[in-house]
């Protein structure tokens, strides 16, 4: 660990610190993106806007569970790989590194599995330090310029409430914001993150469709309970059981809400 600190404290290659982050606790468990020309065949992140191509994608996906499968469900599926991919490296190294990486839709590139689902994430560089530290500013690469356009598409293509999509990629948002203030080396740097899950509104009147996509639950005898606030509608597929974390289990009715 010691070598990540001085990566950061001596301004080195913010390729290089991001990935050494992920080579050591608590991140050493999560999936690194690629960086700079991808050496497999990969798929623009404009692409994902196109309606073809997207239908293209979730047919297959759909298709992957048989015959008859939910494309509304398999479609919510589908986004968690992608939302995984790309929110969970751009919120660590803005929380961590002070950094925002280039995922607009024209910067990154995804690699796909046999499925039509994401893979990996593909950036070309290690993007610019932040501009503003402003909590309602900072993310706005990613979820105003990426995630925003992408469920709009996502909704219209699959039929889906754009709530379902907002609350998929909202349970990788939260996560993050939870890790990152448990860093041993960073202290409270989720900080941020967390308490622009808890703005209801911005203050240009904007609603926050990530807001508290999680909540605590105080269940009898047990300790809190982290619990989506909407179903991702999984257990529509084929041999899918609800989520462990899904609102619509008997178990999750809670006794008193911590958040």
């Amino acid at each position: 660990m010691t070598h990540v600190v001085e990566l950061v404290t001596r301004q080195a290659d913010p390729v290089e610190a991001l990935l050494a982050l992920y080579r050591q606790p608590p991140l050493d468990s999560l999936k690194a993106p690629g960086f700079g020309p991808p050496v497999v065949a990969t798929l623009p992140g404009s692409a994902l806007l196109d309606r073809a191509t997207l239908d293209e994608l979730l047919a297959r996906y759909t298709a992957s569970f048989g015959e008859g499968a939910d494309r509304m469900a398999a479609a919510s599926v589908w986004s968690k790989y992608l939302f995984s991919l790309v929110s969970i490296p751009a919120l660590v190294a803005n929380l961590l590194l002070g950094r925002e990486l280039p995922v607009s839709p024209e910067q990154l590139c995804v690699e796909l599995g046999g499925r039509g689902e994401a893979t990996r994430l593909w950036l070309r560089d290690g993007g610019a330090s932040l501009t503003s530290l402003c909590f309602e500013t900072r993310f706005a690469t990613l979820f105003d310029d990426f995630c925003t356009p992408l469920i709009e598409t996502l909704a219209e293509r699959s039929g889906l409430s754009p709530k379902v999509f907002w609350s998929n990629l909202g349970h990788y948002v939260e996560y993050v914001g939870q890790l990152c203030s448990r860093h041993p080396f960073f202290i409270a740097a989720g900080e941020p993150l967390l308490r622009f899950l808890d703005t209801k509104t911005f203050a240009d009147g904007r609603r926050n469709p990530l807001f508290q996509p999680v909540r605590y639950l105080e269940l009898s005898g047990e300790a809190p309970a982290r619990v989506r606030r909407l179903c991702c509608v999984k257990y529509r597929l084929p041999g899918e059981p609800l989520c462990g974390g899904c609102p619509l289990k008997p178990e999750h009715r809670p006794n008193k809400r911590l958040r």
